[in-house]
């Protein structure tokens, strides 16, 4: 029962009194049940209590994500070079493997050995060269001819051209190579007065590369003294070269036999 209602029945029981004190008749007190009053409004906050005691230590959470990398700061400037520190002991020798080969060193002053050789050698060249002097002494004696630094021998021989040059290589010579006008006229008046009727080789072919004429020294001809429509390889056969009564040259087969004539220097 609310406070309204209490009220109304105080009253109520007062004005029954009231008359029951003039009435003969009692007076009965009935009692009408209110309708439920309104809710109140809720009170205000009151003031804020003291500050308790902190509490226990919860356990260690579980280790987070790393965080982003944070950018790349600046280089710092570069320090003041600090003094020269004293200098260190000298510390064990260590063992180590063995070097390799050193380099060759200079050469040293001859010794005496050496120097008995180089003077046999000298004396040996120069009885080679008094020799070489007597050989074509008689060469020329026998009928040779001397041009320039070069001597013109003939055997009066006729062979083939490896077979001729292989009898000039075996004393020391070689085929005639002519490189001038006067080197060709010795050769042309030896083949006129000591071949007879024949014909002379000469140490010139194009048997290594069909064309190209050289040497027997295998060097590039610098002089010429070819016949009018010559070299003509006749026949794809004519490899060899040799020299007309006129001095004029022409090729021809290796396989002929011609007067040999060596040339020595």
């Amino acid at each position: 029962m609310n406070y309204l209602t209490k009220c109304l029945c105080i009253l109520v029981v007062v004005a029954v009194v009231f008359t029951l004190g003039h009435s003969e008749t009692p007076a009965t007190c009935s009692i009408v049940q209110g309708l439920p009053g309104l809710n109140g409004r809720d009170g205000r906050d009151g003031a804020i209590g003291p500050k308790g005691d902190p509490g226990e230590r919860g356990e260690r959470g579980i280790l987070g994500p790393p965080g982003k990398v944070g950018p790349i700061g600046e280089t710092g400037k570069t320090g003041v070079t600090g003094p020269t520190g004293n200098k260190g002991e000298t510390g064990e020798r260590g063992v180590g493997l063995p070097g390799g080969q050193g380099q060759k060193g200079e050469k040293g002053s001859p010794d005496v050995e050496s120097i008995k050789k180089t003077m046999a050698l000298e004396s040996q060249i120069a009885s080679l060269e008094k020799k070489w002097s007597w050989i074509k002494s008689v060469l020329l004696f026998d009928g040779g001819k001397k041009v320039g630094d070069k001597v013109f021998v003939t055997n009066g021989q006729k062979e083939n051209y490896a077979t001729a040059q292989n009898i000039c290589k075996e004393v020391g010579g070689s085929l005639p190579t002519p490189r001038n006008e006067e080197e060709n006229s010795v050769l042309q008046e030896i083949m006129n007065t000591k071949g007879g009727s024949s014909l002379a080789y000469i140490g010139i072919s194009d048997s290594q590369e069909e064309g190209t004429f050289k040497y027997v020294t295998g060097e590039n001809l610098n002089f010429t003294n070819w016949g009018q429509g010559q070299p003509d390889n006749y026949a794809n056969t004519e490899d060899c070269v040799h020299m007309y009564r006129d001095g004029k040259w022409n090729d021809i087969p290796c396989s002929q036999k011609l007067l040999v004539i060596c040339e020595f220097q």
